[in-house]
C-alpha cells in the first residue's frame, strides 16, 4: 500500500457496523445491464416486535452529524481535548455546531444527503474530502455543488478517484432517478474548465484542505492533482455515488407489517425492474452509462414521513 493510500484510509471514518441492525440487504454489488454502474438495495429491518427500523434508523442518523458535518481537524482537537483533560466539552461544543448547520425546511433532503454518507463509508470504504456542511453561512439553506465528496487512490494507475454524491428522495422512484442523474451528470461528465460544474467544488476542496484532510504531506499531494497546471491534473478520473429513496407498498399487507422475510421477498421480486429503470435512465444521458457510477435504492413506506422524523430528530 502506498503512502496516498495509507494516509487517504486514514480520513475513513470506521464502524462497528451498528447501521446493519436498521438495513436489511436487498441485492449487492450488482451490474446494471449497458452501463459501468453497480446496484445496491437496502430496506428498513423489521424488530422482534414487528415494528419497523425508521424511527431509529432516523436517531442513527442524528448521531452521526458530528463526523459528517465537521472537518477532522476540529474532531482531532476534540478528541486531544478529551484524552488531555477527560472533559467531552469540545465535542459537546461540535455536536451543538452541527445542529446548527441542518435546515429546518419542510422538503430538505439533507436526511438522504447523510445516509448516501453512511452508506459509501460503511459498504465501500470511502473517506469523505470534504464537510461540506461547515461551508453553510446559514442553517436554512442548502450548500451549492455535489451532495458528497469522496475519494481512493488507484496505485497501479497513479490516478486519484474523485466521487460525485447526489442523493434524491420522491414518492415516485421514476422521479427519483430522473433527477438524480440529472443533477450528477455535469460532476461527471464535464471537461476541466473555469466554467465546469465541478469547478466550485474543487476551489473549496483545495482551499479547506487544512481542516479536512489535517495531514500537511497528504495536502500538499492532494493539492496538486486538482491544480490544472500540474501534469497529476490528467490523473483525476471522476466517478458517481448516488443515494436514491422513494415510496414502496412492499412493507405493508391490509394494514398491517410484513414479516422481514415476506418484505425482502417482495423487493426482490421488484429488484429488476428497478435496475432495468436505472439502465434506461443512465443510458438516457449520453456517455453516462461510460462512467462508474454506484447506486445505494432504498425504498421507504413514505419517503414524507422520513422526513417528518428527520426534521423533528434533527432539530
Amino acid at each position: 500500500m502506498t503512502r496516498i493510500e495509507k494516509a487517504l484510509n486514514n480520513l475513513l471514518i470506521s464502524s462497528k457496523g451498528e447501521i446493519k441492525s436498521r438495513i436489511e440487504e436487498v441485492s449487492f454489488n450488482i451490474k446494471i445491464q449497458n452501463t459501468e454502474t453497480i446496484g445496491y438495495c437496502h430496506c428498513l429491518k423489521v424488530d422482534g416486535n414487528g415494528n419497523l427500523r425508521l424511527p431509529d434508523l432516523i436517531e442513527f442518523i442524528d448521531e452521526k452529524i458530528v463526523e459528517y458535518a465537521i472537518p477532522l481537524k476540529e474532531i482531532e482537537e476534540a478528541k486531544k481535548y478529551l484524552e488531555d483533560t477527560g472533559s467531552p466539552l469540545k465535542f459537546q461544543r461540535l455536536r451543538k455546531k452541527a445542529e446548527n448547520l441542518f435546515t429546518d425546511l419542510e422538503k430538505t433532503g439533507e436526511g438522504g444527503e447523510i445516509l448516501l454518507y453512511i452508506l459509501v463509508q460503511e459498504f465501500l470504504k470511502l473517506p469523505q474530502l470534504i464537510s461540506k456542511m461547515s461551508l453553510k453561512t446559514s442553517g436554512q439553506l442548502h450548500y451549492q455543488g455535489a451532495d458528497g465528496i469522496h475519494v481512493s487512490f488507484n496505485s497501479i494507475e497513479n490516478k486519484l478517484n474523485l466521487f460525485w454524491g447526489e442523493s434524491k428522495m420522491y414518492a415516485n422512484m421514476n422521479d427519483a432517478m430522473n433527477e438524480c442523474f440529472k443533477s450528477i451528470k455535469g460532476f461527471l461528465l464535464d471537461s476541466i474548465s473555469a466554467k465546469s460544474v465541478q469547478e466550485r467544488d474543487i476551489h473549496l476542496i483545495t482551499s479547506n484542505i487544512t481542516t479536512n484532510v489535517n495531514n500537511p504531506e497528504l495536502e500538499d499531494l492532494l493539492v496538486r492533482y486538482f491544480d490544472k497546471d500540474d501534469d497529476l491534473s490528467n490523473n483525476v478520473e471522476y466517478k458517481g455515488l448516488c443515494f436514491i429513496g422513494f415510496d414502496s407498498d412492499k412493507y405493508h399487507s391490509a394494514g398491517s407489517i410484513k414479516t422481514a422475510q415476506e418484505i425482502i421477498s417482495d423487493l426482490k421480486n421488484e429488484i429488476t425492474a428497478w435496475h432495468n429503470s436505472l439502465s434506461k435512465k443512465i443510458i438516457s444521458h449520453p456517455k453516462l452509462e461510460l462512467k462508474e457510477i454506484h447506486v445505494f435504492l432504498m425504498p421507504f413506506p413514505s419517503v414524507a414521513e422520513f422526513r417528518k422524523y428527520y426534521l423533528k430528530e434533527i432539530k
